[in-house]
């Protein structure tokens, strides 16, 4: 690595204009979540404390780097670890790893666990989590646009992301496993916490409304949205949902339903007889668990662009790709 001089220290609100500029310097206007052109939106989350952030600067006081761990899930105990920049001239130094290892440090450990989603077009961050003693839990398809990350070549498409997760504390509520997913979800769970788990067997809910957790809208052509819980009218819901992803030309379609009732399995169910195969374990996302299942949409899933670094990830890979054609073959038997 070459050696330039730089020091690391926590990251103020009154930085967030510097913050700002150092996402436009490395993304141009392409970084998929647009709170981060927002030095406002940032320095009131910083006061509250909903970002942890690091700041690398050069000699001069001039930033070269940046990471942070922020509260983005529906469980507030949860933190992200995201948003790693550094600057060109600094690529080839060692401030990034030194910035994801001081996150690392007691100061930055709280709440129920940590989670990143390192992307699976290279190694690099794929290595720094299994160091810090990540499980890879969770695989997502096409999440983000590739033309964001200036080291890919025009044309190379979205990419993929693994969840990895460290779990501090163990959850209070069982898990439901639905039936065609219990194998795999036990053994994605394995390395974390010890937790309950329960069949999820039965119907939808004979009444009441699915409850979403403040779904937001599609960002750059991927869309998360968080089933808190499942109602009688989960079918519609879904419908309607998968109806506005294609309206807004929504490429990854992602839904967590959380795992803390029974009625998981039969939700997970409608989503597989509408095409939407398995993406893997959403821990304590809701303070309980949550399963993650997903469609891509207008194109094949680029598989042969995916490098994946533990034997986790690649076992999960292969679960993943036979899932889908499962899938597949149920919804052309519907047809």
């Amino acid at each position: 690595m070459e050696e330039k001089s730089y020091a690391i220290r926590r990251a103020m609100a009154e930085d967030a204009e510097l913050i700002v500029g150092l996402f436009r310097e490395t993304y141009g206007d392409k970084y998929p979540h647009a709170e981060m052109y927002r030095p406002e939106v940032l320095q009131k989350r910083i006061d509250k404390k909903d970002v942890q952030a690091l700041l690398a600067s050069a000699p001069d006081g001039r930033p070269v780097g940046y990471f942070a761990r922020e509260k983005t899930a529906p469980n507030p105990n949860l933190w992200e670890e995201k948003g790693l920049v550094v600057v060109p001239d600094y690529k080839q130094t060692s401030v990034g790893l030194e910035l994801m290892n001081r996150m690392q440090e007691a100061d930055f450990i709280s709440g129920s666990g940590v989670f990143s989603f390192p992307v699976c077009y290279q190694y690099f961050s794929q290595l720094a989590c299994v160091k810090h003693g990540r499980s890879d839990v969770a695989l997502c398809l096409d999440l983000v646009e590739g033309s964001i990350f200036k080291e890919r070549q025009a044309g190379q498409g979205r990419v993929a992301c693994l969840l990895n997760f460290s779990e501090y504390t163990a959850p209070s509520e069982p898990m439901y496993l639905p039936d065609a997913y219990a194998e795999m979800l036990r053994e994605l769970a394995a390395p974390l916490q010890k937790r309950v788990f329960k069949e999820a067997v039965g119907c939808l809910p004979a009444e009441g409304k699915t409850v979403l957790e403040a779904p937001g809208l599609p960002e750059a052509g991927s869309w998360s949205v968080a089933v808190r819980e499942v109602g009688a009218d989960w079918p519609q819901c879904l419908q309607e949902l998968v109806a506005q992803a294609q309206r807004q030309q929504v490429i990854s379609l992602r839904f967590i339903i959380n795992a803390h009732r029974a009625a998981a399995g039969a939700a997970v169910e409608e989503l597989r007889q509408q095409g939407f195969f398995f993406g893997g374990l959403a821990p304590r996302w809701f303070g309980s668990d949550g399963i993650i299942v997903q469609k891509i949409f207008h194109k094949e899933p680029d598989f042969a662009g995916i490098r994946l670094y533990s034997q986790q990830a690649k076992e999960l890979c292969s679960f993943i790709r036979a899932d889908r054609k499962a899938v597949q073959r149920i919804h052309a038997e519907k047809r």
